[in-house]
């Protein structure tokens, strides 16, 4: 008798797994058509708690860790991202560093529950090192990608925090980036190529080379027109580097006047993109400041010298 009442309690424990990771699963669907992103933001922290405490009643379900390492990155990077953005382009220092803070270890966690995900061998690498991930990145699988663009995301994220502490992690996001593309083009709606691409993009403005245009089209091609992000990113990035200011404006314009009802199942996605495109369209005085007027003639420095001192 005990033996069988253990199975059944066994069976009507998995059952009840099963059933409510059907309705996490088709939570996540229907939040994808939520119009509404601080609706969407205000839910998030209490979904991450709820995932958290799901996984921890069942532990054999590998399921509830995987949405709950999703929720955690999504809330970090699509939320909490946006408001240390926001401030920074303001120049609202003080806002800024309040969102770093309270970004930094929400990333950190975020990292941390994706490596639970992975084999051991990961967070090993970690510990000694970004040369010691790049070294482990051709035994990556396809059934990691996901796990691979959310830490490569987190890190990008806190690179941008803090761009010169963090400068060396630069070829190990890249080759998680491109691994994780080779083995699974367009996964997470591209997310992965528009990561490359800003990347390139970024460090093109400063030192030349590859701008990065041929992963956003890349992205585009995989993603569909849909996906409102692409153009987003593709004015912040390759528009910015270039200081091509119509095509900076026409391409957010452009993001902005789509009818995104025609995609209901891609509401919450799009609305993002399109809060990202104001945001972007509001700084363009800073992200492209307008070039510095001519020096009059005869103030010194019109042969392209540097002025002496005490001229």
């Amino acid at each position: 008798m005990a033996t069988l009442a253990t199975g059944c309690s066994g069976f009507i424990d998995n059952q009840a797994a099963t059933s409510t990771l059907k309705i996490l699963q088709a939570s996540q669907t229907a939040a994808l058509r939520v119009p509404d992103v601080e609706l969407a933001r205000a839910a998030l922290p209490g979904g991450i708690l709820q995932l958290d405490a799901f996984a921890i009643a069942y532990p054999k379900r590998r399921e509830f860790r995987v949405l709950h390492a999703m929720a955690l990155c999504q809330y970090a990077t699509a939320f909490v991202f946006d408001d240390w953005e926001t401030a920074t382009l303001a120049a609202r220092s003080d806002e800024a560093a309040h969102a770093a803070d309270r970004l930094a270890p929400l990333l950190a966690s975020c990292v941390d529950a994706n490596l639970e995900l992975l084999p051991p061998a990961w967070r090993a690498a970690r510990v000694r090192g970004p040369d010691a991930v790049v070294a482990l990145m051709p035994s990556a699988t396809r059934a990691q990608v996901p796990q691979l663009i959310a830490i490569a995301t987190a890190d990008a994220s806190r690179l941008a925090l803090a761009p010169f502490a963090r400068l060396a992690d630069l070829p190990m996001i890249r080759a998680m980036l491109e691994r994780a593309t080779a083995l699974l083009p367009g996964a997470l709606e591209a997310r992965g190529e528009l990561l490359l691409g800003t990347l390139a993009a970024g460090q093109s403005q400063f030192m030349g080379g590859d701008d990065g245009s041929a992963y956003f089209q890349r992205a585009r091609t995989l993603a569909g027109e849909q996906n409102l992000l692409v153009d987003v990113l593709y004015a912040r990035a390759v528009a910015v580097a270039h200081g091509d200011r119509a095509l900076f404006e026409t391409t957010l314009a452009r993001v902005l006047a789509a009818d995104v009802t025609r995609w209901p199942d891609r509401r919450l996605p799009n609305a993002i993109a399109r809060q990202k495109a104001q945001r972007y369209l509001d700084a363009e005085g800073t992200l492209l400041p307008p070039p510095a007027p001519p020096t009059p003639p005869g103030s010194g420095a019109s042969d392209g010298r540097l002025p002496t001192p005490g001229s």
